[in-house]
């Protein structure tokens, strides 16, 4: 409760801008934990060469989530458990399954960049309100009610420092993210290549 207490002061403080910058924010690090959870356990379950291939013999599907397994898993749906042995068919079905899951790679990165580069917008947004109102009390009363000065100039100063601390950690971790994703995707290609050739060989046998 002293939480929510807090920051209602703060909305109360910032003004009506506060409410969206929240909202990101709780967004931001929404997508930012289920990513990287998501990331951490990919890194760790990494399916090995030799099992995929194993399993590709065996028409066995692969209990797990990561890259590698969906993509096995998807070439053998597709070939509906049994491969055509025709190199360029298999190739082809392989490299549909490969695309799909670099879809399921690069989820949630482009919005939690996004997300990031909006926050300190509405802080500027905030920013301006608080400015603007500053100045609306300036015409009326002059510059010697300074109590009334401070109102809108401290809006402009909170929203400005929420938008930031917002915004500097996502923009951050984003790239971190983006980052570990491109190194996963760069992998499952090499792994690619891989089945690749096991499947060229198993189709001149």
């Amino acid at each position: 409760m002293e939480i929510l207490k807090n920051l209602w002061i703060l909305i109360e403080i910032g003004g009506p801008v506060m409410i969206p910058i929240f909202l990101v924010s709780g967004w931001l690090w929404g997508l930012i934990v289920m990513k990287a959870d998501w990331v951490w356990r990919t890194s760790r379950n990494q399916l090995p060469l030799s099992e995929a291939m194993t399993c590709l013999q065996s028409g066995r599907a692969i209990p797990s989530n990561s890259p590698r397994a969906q993509a096995i898993n998807q070439f053998m749906a597709n070939c509906n458990g049994t491969r055509s042995h025709n190199r360029n068919a298999d190739k082809l079905l392989l490299d549909a399954a490969i695309r799909k899951q670099t879809g399921a790679i690069q989820k949630y990165i482009p919005t939690i960049i996004i997300l990031a580069a909006v926050a300190p917008l509405l802080g500027l947004f905030g920013t301006v309100s608080g400015m603007v109102e500053t100045f609306k009390v300036i015409g009326m009363y002059g510059m010697g009610n300074a109590q009334a000065m401070a109102s809108g100039i401290r809006e402009a100063m909170i929203t400005t420092q929420a938008g930031l601390l917002v915004a500097i950690p996502g923009i951050f971790i984003g790239q971190v993210l983006k980052k570990k994703a491109n190194n996963i995707q760069r992998d499952l290609l090499v792994f690619q290549r891989g089945i690749v050739q096991w499947l060229e060989k198993e189709c001149e046998i």
